[in-house]
């Protein structure tokens, strides 16, 4: 019997005992005598702080802020006055594209300035660079937040997450997301081996799977003939009734062929279906949430706070995913999450493979309210955008998934201590 994607959260518990909040569907809210929807909640909670300032008595004055480039890879450091250092890593493919713009856009945001001050700093350098806004400058904006967590982590000895908000769960279960660029290219047998593999390896209970082509191409008809539904239904067969599955579009379908196959998940009891149209389409992708019953999850793409209010305000999505990086950072994507706890609805950070990624996804998840039941994993990977193992201490014990479960970082800062002698191999870019 498949469960109501309206019914789901109170279905649904968190680890740690914090419960999900009841969706409401759109009709179920307040509107103006416009017939516009009531923002006025969720402007309220966005006009809130972050940053818990109160933990720093006294300033910490940002002396400088780095990013150092080898190759194709991008590291961000940043130093205080009085001699601290929070160090980061940046995006593993898009980074190396647009970090010019660190000396010259962003730096002088941060420079000189009040690290207690966070919340404002990080507004500053996206609205303050407004030619400049979109994935490639957010990407540097959060390598930058993600050094200064680091850094003001481990003055106060505590973990990242726990500077913006309370820790809500020390443990995160996990779905496998599809690290394997090549993964629609190959048949249904093929790429379900790989990730069974995976599965094998993390005791995972929830996996994510790619339908059509992707990049956006908004086909009217399955773009990958017979095989979106090939997979869809050997995965289920594959995995049994007991494995989470979900599927994640990138905007491969029109409505008309996003609805066909979203009903063919329906069938087979998919738990939600990401992004089947261009991320983009809002209007559009309003009418294939109405036309289905399965959970929809989105949000990968956007950079800007004032459309998540608009996603979160009129329900385009059950399941949010601001992108840890895309989106900016922790910061913003925390005031997304208390936006989605306010409308009922649920969170589940994007992340990209390689990298730090699943160490500022576990940072943020063990703080994040309204928090769905599974996040995205894609291995204990930290090569660089160059290939190289980022070569990283836990100050904690090793990295490991239990049953599906991964605990959280309880050292300071990110958790980790980064090998100098890697980061000699890098160069600090002046611009």
């Amino acid at each position: 019997m498949k469960l109501s994607r309206r019914k789901f959260i109170t279905n649904t518990s968190l680890l740690g005992g914090a419960a999900l909040m009841p969706i409401t569907s759109c009709a179920q809210r307040d509107t103006t005598k416009a017939g516009l929807t009531d923002y006025s909640k969720l402007d309220e909670i966005l006009g809130q702080p972050v940053f818990k300032r109160e933990l720093f008595p006294e300033p910490v004055i940002i002396a400088s802020v780095e990013v150092l480039v080898k190759d194709s890879n991008c590291m961000y450091r940043v130093r205080s006055k009085d001699g601290d250092e929070g160090i980061s890593a940046g995006h593993p493919f898009i980074a190396c594209s647009s970090y010019p713009m660190v000396p010259r856009n962003l730096a002088p945001h941060f420079e000189g300035k009040d690290a207690r001050d966070l919340d404002q700093l990080i507004f500053n350098a996206v609205e303050g660079n407004v030619k400049r806004q979109g994935i490639p400058l957010n990407v540097h904006v959060a390598g930058i937040e993600f050094a200064i967590l680091d850094l003001m982590g481990n003055k106060a000895n505590k973990p990242a997450g726990q500077l913006i908000g309370d820790l809500l769960r020390t443990e995160v279960p996990i779905y496998l997301g599809h690290h394997y660029s090549n993964l629609r290219k190959l048949e249904p047998e093929k790429s379900l081996a790989l990730m069974q593999k995976d599965a094998e390896d993390t005791s995972a209970k929830a996996i994510k799977l790619r339908a059509g082509l992707g990049d956006n191409l908004a086909s009217d008809k399955d773009n990958a003939p017979g095989r979106t539904e090939k997979l869809i239904r050997m995965a289920r067969e594959k995995f049994g009734d007991d494995m989470v599955l979900m599927i994640d579009g990138n905007g491969s379908y029109s409505v008309k062929e996003a609805i066909r196959i979203g009903k063919i998940l329906e069938e087979y009891n998919y738990d939600f279906y990401e992004e089947p149209i261009p991320w983009d389409w809002y209007e559009e992708q309003k009418i294939v949430e109405r036309a289905l019953n399965i959970k929809m999850a989105g949000g990968e793409e956007e950079f800007g706070i004032h459309a998540f209010r608009y996603l979160i305000g009129n329900e385009v999505f059950q399941v949010l995913q601001p992108d840890l990086f895309y989106f900016g950072g922790m910061v913003r994507t925390m005031r997304v999450a208390r936006m989605v706890e306010s409308a009922g609805l649920a969170i589940t950070p994007h992340i990209s493979g390689n990298g730090f990624g699943f160490l500022y996804m576990l940072q943020m998840v063990s703080v994040c309210p309204a928090a769905y039941t599974y996040h995205e994993f894609k291995l204990f990977d930290t090569k660089d955008a160059n290939g190289d193992i980022i070569p990283i201490e836990s100050k904690t014990g090793p990295f490991v998934s239990n049953n599906g479960i991964i605990e959280v970082p309880i050292g300071s800062g990110l958790g980790v201590n980064v090998d100098p002698d890697y980061l000699k191999t890098h160069t600090v870019f002046k611009g």
